[in-house]
């Protein structure tokens, strides 16, 4: 089958530490090109150039902004709506290009907006027939702009033959908002084998967490640190937090840490790359996500891929997963204070107490059974009911 991928998130090569939701794209586009099928990717061109791979055919759109992802970026900003009008245009117009050009039999497209509404004038113009995968910025976002939003979202799901999220929360949220069944689909990566036990040369007690993710106030960088700050100093003397992202409040991250202290506690990097990330979490004592709103973030799948327990907050489908495989530890509610007493906790138990928890856990974000889930679903008619889960 010949399949057109449209995505704003697609990174430099399949080790791009700037990559986040992007990696996920590029392995589910090898994965499929593995299996015998032609896969032709669109993102917007926000690096130099792409790294291609055997199966691959990479065709960016011209995109005005650099290295800069639209989900960061104001949409009050008028300069930013002359490179959003830019993008739409060139966009456009690769869609249809690549549709004639490849002869292509389905479109996917990762995420709503800006890819869908791609994939609606790419079925609307030559009945190319097109699936959305829905992140919950896609959600988040629109339902700032309230009207135009929801019209916006509503056109780009009804003329999806399907429509996928990575978080059963977010796919009745989908539905909810839009009126159109949401059907689950984890979102995972294949990391390296971790080179074992080389980080931490320090005495055993210290218990060591991890934060990867956007430096932005949906992933709450800034609760993570001002709940390091809340943590009793005796407990906190054992504590290390090794902090890794890129985004708008890196200096006002900086300037917390510096301003509260906790240089000794608290280490502020910039992107990690799949193999050094693949070395944190296999040791480090836990992953932290303290997110204020949160589908099923690709790095905890990462975590229990490498078998690394989380402490987390209670977002998303976040909590009922880490609590149904007992994989970590719950804050009470989505709080600085909340978030230190979970830490504490975590603080006083060894990663060892969930492992075999985490290999179960695990088993629901298999990269290749997602792939197949997504080609069975692709080989039967269009289920026009429920939410699947």
């Amino acid at each position: 089958m010949n399949i057109h991928i449209i995505t704003s998130s697609f990174p430099e090569y399949s080790g791009d530490a700037s990559g986040t939701a992007g990696l996920f794209v590029r392995q589910f586009a090898v994965e499929l090109a593995e299996l015998g099928h032609n896969v032709i990717v669109q993102p917007a061109a926000r690096k130099q150039r792409y790294q291609s791979e055997p199966g691959l055919t990479i065709v960016p759109t011209p995109w005005k902004a650099g290295d800069q992802e639209l989900a960061s970026m104001n949409f009050k900003n008028p300069i930013n709506w002359m490179i959003f009008i830019h993008f739409f245009i060139f966009g456009i117009k690769n869609t249809l290009k690549i549709n004639e050009k490849y002869n292509i039999e389905k479109t996917l497209c990762m995420w709503a907006v800006p890819s869908g509404i791609f994939g609606l004038i790419g079925k609307t113009k030559q009945n190319i027939p097109y699936d959305v995968w829905v992140l919950g910025s896609d959600i988040w976002k629109i339902r700032k702009i309230p009207y135009l939003g929801r019209v916006l979202l509503r056109n780009v799901m009804k003329g999806a033959k399907r429509v996928y999220a990575d978080g059963l929360q977010l796919c009745h949220d989908v539905k909810e908002l839009t009126g159109v069944p949401c059907e689950f689909l984890a979102t995972s990566r294949i990391l390296p084998p971790p080179r074992k036990k080389i980080l931490f040369p320090e005495k055993q007690e210290i218990r060591h967490f991890l934060f990867v993710g956007r430096y932005h106030i949906n992933k709450g960088p800034d609760l993570l640190i001002r709940a390091i700050t809340a943590i009793p100093e005796e407990i906190r003397q054992s504590i290390r937090v090794h902090m890794f992202g890129l985004g708008p409040m890196e200096n006002d991250l900086k300037k917390l840490i510096t301003d509260n202290r906790m240089e000794k506690f608290i280490n502020l990097h910039g992107p990690i790359e799949a193999q050094e990330l693949a070395n944190y979490l296999d040791s480090v004592t836990y992953l932290v996500i303290p997110s204020r709103i949160e589908s099923i973030p690709l790095i905890f799948s990462d975590a229990l891929q490498i078998g690394t327990p989380v402490v987390a907050m209670p977002v998303g489908d976040l909590k009922s997963l880490i609590r149904q495989y007992n994989c970590g530890l719950v804050a009470e509610e989505v709080s600085a204070k909340s978030l230190a007493d979970a830490i504490t906790r975590a603080s006083l138990l060894d990663k060892s107490v969930f492992l075999n928890n985490i290999t179960n856990a695990y088993a629901q974000f298999d990269l290749t059974a997602t792939v197949t889930k997504w080609l069975n679903f692709e080989s039967r008619p269009a289920d026009t009911g429920k939410v699947a889960s």
